[in-house]
């Protein structure tokens, strides 16, 4: 492998490596939205089963 191929290489495994851990971060971001969400619909049922008691 040249010089050039190598350093052109490794700047992909970097941008791949970037990419990912960008991934993962967006992924986390989601799983947090869905999780308050939840929380928030299943808050607005508990306080619908209350007035409708």
């Amino acid at each position: 492998m040249k010089e050039s191929e190598r350093v052109a290489f490794n700047d992909l495994v970097k941008k791949v490596q970037q990419h990912e851990d960008t991934i993962t971060q967006l992924v986390k971001i989601v799983a947090a939205t869905n999780r308050r969400i939840t929380d928030i619909v299943d808050g607005s049922h508990s306080s619908e089963q209350v007035l409708h008691k």
